[in-house]
């Protein structure tokens, strides 16, 4: 694996002793120019140079994927989501540590509850 694909890629940097397998999460590789705002990456991107390499890796790559919660089906993917058109319930990150400040009640299809409680 080259390292200038991907900043911070390199198979020491991934891939402790004994790994056998890497989840990679949706906009792993995420970081914005400071000049321009933009992603220098898309969202699966990391995922997909991991697969590309898996084999130099020696470790099985498990795509995680990006799931929404919606107010018809529950939990689904955000493709079924925007495919069957269904209302997605958000939270921004920002919202969540006000909610967190304030006492305000955290929806539980956001945080489980013993989470929402440590982090109070």
């Amino acid at each position: 694996m080259q390292t200038d694909q991907m900043l911070c890629s390199n198979p020491q940097n991934v891939c402790p002793a004994g790994c056998t397998h890497f989840i990679i999460g949706r906009d792993m590789a995420g970081c914005k120019s400071t000049i321009s705002g933009e992603d220098f990456y898309g969202p699966y991107d990391a995922q997909d140079l991991a697969k590309e390499n898996a084999a130099e890796l020696n470790m099985q790559t498990v795509p995680s994927l990006n799931i929404a919660y919606t107010q018809e089906k529950g939990y689904v993917t955000a493709d079924v989501a925007a495919a069957e058109k269904l209302t997605c319930l958000s939270l921004s990150g920002t919202k969540f540590r006000k909610m967190l400040r304030s006492g305000e009640d955290i929806p539980e299809w956001f945080a489980f509850k013993s989470v929402v409680a440590v982090l109070r």
